[in-house]
């Protein structure tokens, strides 16, 4: 799996769906099946799923809340039965609108300008 830049996370909008994508598991006597597991602030969202042998999966109707991290591991199995260490890779909901600053800029005229700064001051240039 590649992931983001070391300290930063994908984002997404959609709280309702998870989609990853993951390669270069191999294993000589084959790799039998996937696994996957979603978590968020160390509370489990989606327990362990087989995902039997595709290398991606689809998870819809979750609730996934604008703000939070989801981590999703997945690990291999062999035809021994074996199973590999995990990988994984975050990303970060954000599905609400950003907030308005209270920063506001008019030009009133070609002559002036009016400013509404944070801290509610008003001052015309």
């Amino acid at each position: 799996m590649s992931g983001p830049l070391s300290g930063q996370f994908s984002a997404q909008s959609n709280s309702s769906l998870l989609q990853m994508e993951w390669n270069n598991f191999e294993d000589p006597s084959e790799i039998t099946s996937f696994s996957y597991r979603i978590q968020s602030n160390g509370d489990i969202v989606v327990e362990w799923t087989d995902a039997d042998r595709k290398d991606t999966f689809s998870n819809e109707h979750l609730e996934l809340k604008s703000g939070q991290i989801y981590t999703t591991e997945v690990h291999a199995v062999n035809g021994g039965g074996f199973t590999s260490s995990s990988v994984n890779s975050s990303l970060i909901v954000a599905s609400d609108p950003p907030a308005l600053t209270g920063v506001f800029y008019q030009i009133l005229n070609s002559n002036s300008i009016f400013a509404v700064i944070k801290n509610s001051q008003h001052l015309v240039v």
